[in-house]
């Protein structure tokens, strides 16, 4: 338990530097794939609504990536007439959104989010549920997971020429 909220902690922590060092972001939320809160810095918005949106909108690109031959999600960036909405895959186990402002400079929040998501996929990596010694695995649905690192895609149809 005390772990967890350490992980919690630095996740939080890397959230309010990424807000710190680039002008133009609002706040930033670390959620896990399946739309859990870990850590957000989201002044005045609901982030419990935003983890669960930001998991949907992360499994329809992991999807439509893969679908197109885009190969393992990096990121997905939604501009709106008032923000910016910057999606991360951070690892198999979480997301990350960074809420912006119009004013947001999209090129460098990517580059100063790179090191951050690192950092946060480290540390979500041990939020990540693993079967207790002894009891049986349960196997993912079908499709599920498929943009983690090492695990095998279903076969692709043939392209049609």
């Amino acid at each position: 338990m005390r772990e967890e909220l350490v992980v919690t902690d630095l996740i939080a922590d890397e959230l309010r530097l990424i807000r710190i060092s680039v002008p133009g972001v609002r706040g930033s939320i670390a959620a896990t794939t399946d739309g859990l809160v870990v850590a957000h810095d989201v002044p005045g918005l609901e982030p419990t609504q935003i983890a669960a949106l930001v998991a949907a909108i992360h499994a329809v690109a992991v999807r439509a990536s893969w679908s197109t031959e885009g190969g393992q999600l990096k990121e997905v960036i939604t501009r709106g007439s008032d923000g910016y909405l910057a999606v991360y895959a951070a690892g198999s186990a979480a997301v990350v959104a960074v809420l912006g402002t119009t004013d947001l400079n999209i090129a460098m929040l990517n580059f100063q989010a790179r090191k951050m998501i690192e950092r946060i996929a480290a540390h979500s990596a041990s939020l990540a549920r693993r079967p207790q010694a002894g009891s049986p695995a349960v196997p993912a649905p079908p499709g599920h997971g498929a943009a983690v690192a090492g695990e095998s895609l279903p076969a692709r149809r043939p392209r049609a020429e």
